[in-house]
């Protein structure tokens, strides 16, 4: 079964996202860098689990990793569920790359 593979990338200005299949990108959106309600990220890694399973990781980034609490509150309490597995991994270059490339 294939499987969905989301990076969150938050900032102060603004949220990315991407995700990819073993065949290629297909999955880029930019979001809002705070959230109406606490649970809207697991609840749209929920909504995407219900098409494949879905490995997501959270990038806390070193140089405001405040970016990250804001946009999920509740992020240290999940390690997925429903369909999707999370991590939280940190910002630098060669731990996305890893767990990219994974």
């Amino acid at each position: 079964m294939r499987t969905l593979k989301i990076i969150i990338l938050p900032s102060e200005a603004e949220t990315r996202l991407l995700g990819k299949t073993a065949s290629g990108i297909c999955l880029r959106a930019t979001l809002p860098t705070t959230t109406e309600h606490t649970h809207a990220l697991p609840r749209l890694l929920v909504g995407f689990a219900s098409f494949m399973p879905v490995r997501a990781a959270l990038v806390v980034p070193s140089r405001a990793p405040s970016c990250a609490t804001k946009l999920y509150p509740d992020w240290f309490a999940d390690v997925g569920g429903h369909g999707y597995d999370l991590q939280v991994i940190d910002g630098s270059r060669r731990e996305r790359r890893e767990w990219w490339g994974r």
